[in-house]
């Protein structure tokens, strides 16, 4: 796995060029992926970071259902068609899954890591996953999410806008990956295509308004009110 510092947008966009480059010329069919982090965390999803009260596959099969059931009322206008569905719709509002967030949109990321914990840590991290077809799961119509063999990558359906708006793709760890808690940038098929990008704390306030001025805030990646108030409140007040 390659780690590299880098202080400024430039910076980070010339890696991401440089890289997709690289593997162009090589003859690879590359699909660049990217997570912003505040902190230097591995990649391990929200269910296997908390303690769970039981078996954590029991515990995550009973959160599937208990989400489900407890209120089909605020589920309903999402239209979700499977569990699929039901686990995107839960991700976005911060029910521990197995999923893992990644985008398509290289500021996007750069934007999350940028973000609550501001200069909480002495660097954040922005994690550059260059992905190749076969690491992308293929036909979910006829797979469950619990039933997945190994950590993939999955573009999920858009029943959120924040979804499209952000680029979303997931990664969905394996039962077996769970119950080991086996870290996605430990797995041999991901290590070698994974890039660590380390970014200083004293860059990131700078960072974050240059992204603004490129038309990336907190209004533009949640497009809903919650959004909005943040934007405002980050640009009128320190």
């Amino acid at each position: 796995m390659k780690e590299v510092e880098l202080s400024t947008i430039e910076a980070y966009l010339t890696l991401i060029k440089q890289s997709k480059d690289e593997h162009s010329q090589q003859g690879y069919s590359i699909d660049f992926l990217f997570r912003g982090q505040t902190f230097d965390h591995p990649l391990l999803p929200k269910i296997c970071r908390l303690k769970a009260k039981g078996d954590i596959l029991q515990v995550e099969q009973t959160l599937l259902q208990e989400f489900k059931r407890t209120n089909p009322l605020l589920i309903e206008p999402h239209r979700p068609m499977d569990d699929w569905d039901y686990l995107t719709l839960g991700q976005h509002f911060t029910l521990p899954t197995r999923l893992l967030d990644w985008s398509n949109n290289a500021l996007t990321a750069l934007w999350f890591a940028t973000g609550e914990s501001l200069g909480a840590s002495s660097y954040s991290v922005v994690w550059i996953l260059m992905a190749q077809e076969e690491d992308f799961a293929a036909n979910l119509e006829t797979m469950h999410p619990f039933e997945v063999p190994q950590t993939k990558l999955v573009r999920p359906r858009i029943i959120k806008q924040r979804i499209n708006n952000q680029s979303g793709v997931f990664s969905v760890a394996s039962s077996q990956e769970l119950l080991t808690k086996q870290y996605m940038n430990e797995i041999d098929s991901y290590t070698e295509k994974l890039i660590k990008v380390k970014i200083p704390s004293t860059c990131l306030k700078q960072i974050r308004t240059d992204l603004d001025t490129l038309g990336v805030n907190a209004f533009s990646i949640f497009p809903e009110l919650e959004g909005l108030c943040t934007y405002l409140q980050w640009r009128y007040f320190e």
